[in-house]
């Protein structure tokens, strides 16, 4: 494997690391801003945090709505965002790490 290509993977490796670390920012400050709003502590009745609110519990619930779909909220607990960190935490170091190890190896030795 040439260099180059090893080198444009890897990259390629790390850009969908960011992705899946930046997903699961956005499904803990989902939780999280869920958590604040249910305790009144955050006042969506001000027109640009209910956007920002609106728009973080869009992507979050776009990503949770799979996992949703097989495992319902258990006596009125939502797993489903443990479930996700969980699956991205496996991607990425069982997959993804692994794969850029071996892409360097063969990049190093060709």
């Amino acid at each position: 494997m040439s260099p180059f290509l090893a080198t444009f993977l890897i990259n390629l490796l790390q850009l969908l690391s960011g992705i899946l670390s930046f997903l699961e920012l956005i499904v803990v400050v989902g939780v999280v801003l869920s958590w604040l709003i249910a305790f009144d502590i955050i006042n969506i009745r001000n027109r640009t945090v209910y956007q920002i609110v609106s728009l973080i519990e869009n992507v979050s619930d776009r990503l949770l709505f799979p996992i949703r779909r097989f495992l319902p909220s258990i006596a009125g607990i939502d797993f489903s965002p443990l479930i996700f960190l969980f699956l991205c935490g496996m991607v990425q170091k069982l997959l993804l790490a692994p794969l850029a190890v071996q892409i360097a190896a063969a990049g190093a030795g060709g």
